[in-house]
């Protein structure tokens, strides 16, 4: 059986590393920020409502079967690309405080890749932090990796560079359904009438 696999590079540059490594690797789908263009994260009421590009960006991940997220590192952490994506999903997600339960990527094999110009010693210090983001929204993180020295290696057709990530990334064995929990607190309706009566106070100082 053929799983639908897409790359979602987190980057917003026009000529990314992370967007063009993706497309060496080959699969179904592959997008960057600047597919989506959302804008920084403004939104503090858990009602859900959420910008018509936002439920787009999710409803390409939910459509996948495997994800594969170029993460690049900056500062020695994930982008502020994937922090502003990751924050867009808990939004339309309703603030859900079990999250996981209804994000697009829940139970979902994710691999976390970083493609770099650095030769070796960089890239992937962030992948702790993003593994644990990512698995705390209910991703399954299967793998990470480095591809480093990326002037030379990351060029058209250069196949060979990302053939061991894409075979293992093809052979995934996919997780077991899981019952999602039918005692879940609906905190996002408390959250909504507690935010409205905060701002209302405010409005009426203004």
């Amino acid at each position: 059986m053929e799983h639908n696999i897409v790359g979602i590079s987190f980057s917003h540059a026009k000529n990314s590393m992370n967007t063009r490594g993706l497309k060496l690797m080959g699969f179904d789908d592959v997008y960057d920020m600047s597919d989506f263009n959302m804008p920084i994260c403004d939104v503090n009421k858990s009602d859900g409502k959420v910008l018509a590009r936002v439920h787009n960006f999710l409803n390409r991940m939910a459509e996948a079967d495997i994800l594969v997220f170029a993460v690049p590192e900056a500062t020695a952490h994930y982008s502020a690309g994937f922090k502003n994506a990751m924050d867009w999903i808990i939004c339309a997600t309703n603030f859900n405080a079990d999250l996981g339960q209804d994000g697009p990527f829940s139970n979902k094999p994710v691999y976390i890749i970083t493609f770099t110009p650095v030769v070796e010693g960089a890239g992937g210090r962030h992948f702790d932090m993003t593994k644990h983001l990512i698995e705390k929204m209910g991703g399954k993180v299967y793998n990470s990796f480095v591809k480093n020295n990326g002037w030379k290696e990351c060029i058209p057709n250069n196949y060979e560079w990302v053939k061991e990530e894409c075979i293992e990334i093809l052979n995934t064995k996919m997780p077991k359904p899981i019952n999602r929990k039918k005692d879940m607190l609906d905190r996002p309706n408390v959250w909504i009438e507690q935010y409205n009566e905060w701002d209302k106070l405010w409005l009426e100082k203004m």
